[in-house]
C-alpha cells in the first residue's frame, strides 16, 4: 500500500504540486499534473471518529446532522443509483456496498430484489446497526474482509473513496472482487465542479481530518484508468435531500439564521419534503 506523503502525488506520482487550501490546520496539495488534491497532514488514526456521534450530530462540517431521520430520503437516492447500475449489468446477482453506514442502501438493494447484498463497514457502531437489520456486513476494510475474487457484479462506494488513505490500493483491490464485466460505481466531492468553484475555501466538503482526498473529474477517471478499468464514465450526480437536511449544512455560513429556520420548519409537516439537488458531486464508473 503506497504512504501518503505531502510530496508526491498518489495518483500520477507527479512532485509538482502547490499549496492549496488552507484554514484551521488544514492544508491541501493540488497536483499540478492531474489535480488530485489531498490533505498535508491528515491524521493516522481517521477510523476513530466514525462513532455513534458521527452519524448524529449539530456541526454542519462534519458527519451527518441525523442519519435516522435521514434514512427515507438516502432510500430514494439509492433507489435511484441501483436502478443505473442495474442497467449496465446483467441481472441482479451479488453487489456489494463498501462503507455502507446503517446499511440503506443494502435495504434498498434488497427491495429492489437483488440476489445477494454485502456491506463492508468501519465504524463498529454502523456495523452493528446493519447487524440488527439483518444485513450481511463486515466490520473491516475492503482488503481484510475476505471475500473471494471474481465474487460481484456490481461493487459501490458512496461518499468513501475521499476519506480512503490509498485510493488506487483500494480501487485494485475492488477490481479483483469483481466478475468480469462487472461495474464498480463511485460517488464523491467534486473539486472540479462548479459548487468549488463557487464557494471556493467556504465549500462545504471541505472537512477537515474526515476528507483527505478530493477527486476532478479528470483525476477519478485517471484513477480508475491506472487500475484496470474500461468503459470509464464520469458526470455530475444528485442527491435527493429534505429541508432539515439543507439548513443543517446551511448553518456553516450563517448559523443564526438558519438554526433559527431549522427549528421553525421542524415544527411542519413539510420538513419532510425531499427534492433532488446538485451537490457538487460526481459519479463515476468502470468495467472490469
Amino acid at each position: 500500500m503506497a504512504k501518503l506523503t505531502k510530496h508526491t502525488c498518489l495518483i500520477c506520482g507527479s512532485k509538482k504540486h502547490k499549496e492549496y487550501w488552507a484554514m484551521h490546520g488544514y492544508k491541501l496539495a493540488k497536483c499540478s499534473n492531474c489535480s488530485f488534491v489531498w490533505d498535508f497532514f491528515h491524521s493516522e488514526n481517521v477510523l476513530a471518529q466514525y462513532d455513534k456521534s458521527y452519524f448524529q450530530n449539530q456541526n454542519p462540517k462534519g458527519g451527518y446532522a441525523n442519519y435516522y431521520e435521514g434514512m427515507r430520503v438516502n432510500k430514494k437516492t439509492f433507489t435511484d443509483r441501483l436502478n443505473k447500475i442495474q442497467k449496465r449489468i446483467s441481472g441482479k446477482g451479488k453487489f456489494l456496498d463498501v462503507g455502507c453506514a446503517l446499511g440503506d442502501c443494502l435495504m434498498a438493494a434488497k427491495e429492489e430484489g437483488w440476489k445477494d447484498v454485502s456491506g463492508v463497514e468501519v465504524s463498529k457502531f454502523a456495523y452493528e446497526f446493519a447487524i440488527k437489520r439483518g444485513l450481511n456486513v463486515k466490520n473491516t476494510t475492503l482488503d481484510k474482509a475476505g471475500f473471494k475474487p471474481n465474487s460481484f457484479e456490481a461493487i459501490a462506494y458512496q461518499d468513501v473513496i475521499e476519506h480512503v488513505e490509498d485510493p488506487l490500493y483500494e480501487l485494485e483491490t475492488a477490481h479483483k472482487l469483481l466478475k468480469n464485466k462487472g461495474y464498480i460505481f463511485l460517488v464523491t466531492p467534486d473539486v472540479g465542479g462548479l459548487w468549488h468553484k463557487l464557494l471556493n475555501g467556504l465549500w462545504y466538503h471541505y472537512k477537515p481530518g474526515e476528507h483527505i482526498m478530493y477527486f476532478s473529474q479528470a483525476s477519478l477517471r485517471l484513477a480508475l484508468e491506472k487500475t484496470g478499468y474500461k468503459n470509464i464514465e464520469t458526470r455530475r450526480t444528485y442527491h435527493v435531500l429534505s429541508i432539515e437536511y439543507v439548513l443543517n449544512r446551511l448553518k456553516y455560513y450563517s448559523p443564526f439564521i438558519f438554526d433559527n429556520l431549522a427549528k421553525i420548519v421542524h415544527g411542519f409537516h413539510f420538513k419532510d419534503f425531499a427534492f433532488k439537488a446538485y451537490t457538487g458531486e460526481i459519479e463515476a464508473w468502470g468495467q472490469k
